[in-house]
């Protein structure tokens, strides 16, 4: 695996050219299931035995990651980003209140600005990364340093595995999954994504929910929402394992951490909100769906209720506000929206386990995104070291399959639309094929149906 990596610094995808890294990642894949393999075979093994394997497989984490860490960023730009945001900050700015591009923040910029994406886009980063960034830009890091800090985060990711699976008595092997996982890999050493800054937060809370120390947890979700927005929604699996009192502490610590750039108003949003409303990449059911709703065109006959009602109804004014969110696009994002509310209301019923259920909600956001960039997965790839899912395992690695588009074009654009058909077909057939597994086997008996959902 060692020398797949080390091979895909020399053919990272560039313009017209993601045959060479595509290839090589395919062939550190093949090798990484194989480890998954053995790993699942011996996870029947009682207790949380510290043997050499264990320490194996720690040493080559840290050694796939250390290859990657002084390369230049090649699968994704968002780096630049947050050494931007870094270099805004620290200079006493608010990177809320202005876009890159705003010439009150000319005199930040240097040579590699013209690199910088998204330069009409205020930050979508919360105030703790702002925190990161700042402090890396104070200590003059640059964006290696800034890898290094989260390739840290990473491994901290991993420790902090290893804790819950041996709080549950499961085989520290099982960590393998996400520690060898090359997407874990590439996407955190090499493009310094901060997934695993939010990421650990998480795990954290899981942590300190198994040892019922619920007040632990809602600040390490919290923290882990100021890092990346995501982890607030995961607060409603934890819902249950938290007393009322320790939820307080989520609009506290998030008012406390805003605060310092309130001057910026209603701007602080301003960049999640176009996130929200303009990106759409990689997309799989959400495509669908969109596609279905705009076949039916019902534009014209909501247009025509919302007339309607503000003609019959007096003071029905308001109803105007709709008239630009009744198109397909808007739809759309709207009963995705509303299906993971859904899950979540419906998770939160269920009182499952908080991971259980941070994971099966992590899994219906992903479905449903209208934007599934390869790093987002980071987000459920620990998840798989207690439940292990071979639908997920394999979409880890047919995921970077979209870095095809990118590297034909470069712009956000897919000139290769059939490129998501080789990446979703797979990971749909095998994720029903599973479901149907599990189903069949809970009619057939509990034991049963425990086997099929291990394996599954």
């Amino acid at each position: 695996m060692q020398a797949g990596f080390l091979f895909m610094l020399l053919a990272p995808p560039r313009a017209g050219g993601t045959a060479p890294f595509l290839a090589l990642y395919a062939a550190v894949f093949s090798c990484y299931l194989c480890a998954v393999f053995l790993a699942l075979r011996s996870r029947g093994e009682p207790g949380f035995p510290r043997d050499r394997r264990v320490a194996t497989v720690l040493a080559f984490s840290l050694l796939f990651r250390a290859g990657f860490v002084a390369a230049a960023p090649a699968l994704s730009d968002d780096l630049l980003r947050y050494v931007w945001d870094g270099r805004v900050v620290a200079s006493g700015m608010n990177p809320y209140s202005d876009p890159p591009g705003s010439p009150r923040l000319a005199h930040l910029r240097d040579e590699g600005f013209v690199l910088l994406p998204h330069t009409d886009v205020r930050t979508i980063y919360p105030p703790v990364a702002q925190a990161l960034f700042a402090a890396t830009a104070f200590a003059g890091l640059g964006v290696t340093g800034l890898k290094a800090l989260l390739v840290l985060a990473d491994l901290a990711v991993i420790l902090a595995l290893l804790r819950i699976l041996a709080l549950r008595r499961a085989s520290p092997l099982l960590i393998l999954i996400y520690a060898w996982n090359p997407l874990a890999v590439i996407e955190v050493a090499w493009s310094g994504h901060l997934e695993p800054a939010g990421v650990v937060c998480v795990l954290l809370a899981t942590v300190a929910i198994i040892q019922k120390r619920d007040l632990n947890a809602a600040v390490a979700l919290t923290v882990g929402g100021l890092v990346k927005i995501f982890p607030f929604l995961l607060v409603l699996p934890f819902l249950r394992s938290l007393r009322w009192r320790t939820l307080l502490a989520v609009p506290l610590l998030a008012g406390a951490a805003y605060w310092p750039f309130r001057a910026a108003g209603s701007d602080l949003a301003s960049g999640l909100g176009d996130y929200a409303r303009r990106w759409q990449a990689n997309d799989s059911v959400f495509g669908l769906l969109h596609a279905a709703i705009a076949a039916c065109n019902p534009t014209p006959s909501l247009k025509a209720a919302i007339a309607w009602v503000r003609t019959h109804l007096p003071g029905s004014g308001a109803v105007d506000l709709l008239y630009p969110h009744v198109y397909a696009m808007d739809l759309a994002r709207g009963v995705c929206a509303a299906a993971i509310l859904t899950a979540a209301l419906l998770i939160v019923r269920r009182g499952m386990e908080p991971w259980r259920g941070a994971y099966l909600l992590t899994a219906t956001v992903l479905v449903l995104s209208p934007t599934l960039h390869p790093w987002y997965l980071l987000w459920i790839l620990p998840w798989l070291c207690l439940q292990p899912s071979r639908a997920w395992i394999l979409m880890s690695g047919l995921v970077v399959l979209a870095y095809a588009n990118l590297g034909a074009a470069g712009l956000g654009t897919e000139p290769y639309p059939w490129v998501r058909w080789l990446e979703y077909v797979p990971f749909y057939l095998l994720l029903l094929g599973d479901w149907l597994r599990a189903r069949f086997a809970a009619r057939a008996g509990p034991d049963n149906f425990e086997g099929a959902r291990a394996a599954g």
